[in-house]
């Protein structure tokens, strides 16, 4: 009777580890997924957002540029919203993680003025949005635009106390940080005035004459500013010649002189285009952020834009 009851207690332990055995094991905890920063909105994103804070409504960008209704049915104004494309940039500006698109934008209503904010952008439901705006001036002009450690930076130039609005002069320094959910002014310094010696220690490179982009042919002419003299290459040739500063933003630039070697008939026409406009210059000053020199002389006249 022991052995029989033995033989089966022992049938049941084998049968209960080889069921064990046969068992699939269960599946490991899967990996906890972790939440990286919000993207950053990319150029073409900034250039169709949603800007609030600036016109009396949100606005939506096409191509970086809101045209709105005429204020009055009929009326040739209606405000307008630009971005300036040159000032994009992309940085961490809020202390939260992920980066993101700091700009400068204008707003006209058909007057004289053009009123300038700085924007900060971000991604909401997958648009880029406006999180922030504040007002940098009236006519104001970017000469350089970064930031550093979370705080926006720009020099700027503004009317000074004998400024007329239309002829800015004064050299300033601006601060702004995102404060409690706003974007917020936190210094303005003047610390100069409008000078030739601004445009020195770049090399610049043209990039519009005339109000037209300049084509993909050969290689784009440059400028360099050194003390009392530009140089450059105007498109086929090196080029130097005198400048001289008449009074801030005023200048007079040449005769320029260049070499004589021989290119493609598209360049030596860029070229004689730009070396001719260059020795006509007699102003200069900065649109959102580039260079611009304005050539005038009987039969006309126009600007040429420079990028860095």
């Amino acid at each position: 009777m022991m052995r029989t009851s033995f033989a089966i207690g022992a049938a049941l332990i084998l049968a209960v580890g080889l069921a064990a055995c046969s068992q699939t094991p269960p599946p490991a905890p899967a990996a906890a997924v972790v939440a990286g920063p919000p993207p950053a909105p990319t150029l073409d994103q900034v250039k169709a957002a949603t800007v609030t804070g600036v016109l009396e409504q949100p606005v939506t960008l096409a191509g970086g540029v809101y045209e709105g209704p005429p204020a009055q049915p009929g009326a040739a104004s209606r405000p307008t919203l630009t971005l300036w494309l040159p000032t994009v940039g992309f940085a961490n500006v809020d202390s939260a993680p992920g980066s993101e698109a700091v700009a400068l934008l204008s707003t006209n209503s058909g007057g004289s003025g053009e009123f300038v904010y700085v924007a900060v952008f971000g991604i909401q439901d997958g648009k880029a949005v406006s999180l922030a705006t504040a007002p940098v001036g009236d006519r104001v002009k970017l000469h350089k635009l970064w930031v550093e450690q979370g705080h926006i930076r720009m020099d700027v130039i503004e009317a000074g106390p004998k400024d007329p609005a239309c002829c800015p002069t004064q050299l300033a320094r601006k601060s702004f940080a995102i404060q409690g959910g706003a974007l917020k002014q936190e210094s303005s310094d003047v610390v100069g005035s409008l000078s030739v010696n601004l445009l020195s220690a770049t090399d610049w490179m043209l990039a519009e004459m005339d109000g037209q982009p300049l084509g993909r042919t050969g290689h784009p002419p440059t400028l360099l500013v050194q003390y009392d003299k530009v140089v450059g290459f105007g498109g086929c040739n090196r080029y130097t010649g005198a400048l001289k500063e008449t009074s801030p933003g005023k200048i007079t630039v040449g005769p320029l002189a260049s070499t004589r070697k021989a290119c493609p008939a598209a360049e030596m026409d860029l070229e004689d285009k730009f070396i001719s406009r260059m020795n006509k210059v007699t102003s200069y000053t900065f649109l959102a952020g580039q260079l611009a020199l304005t050539w005038g002389d009987k039969q006309g006249g126009g600007q040429l834009v420079f990028s860095k």
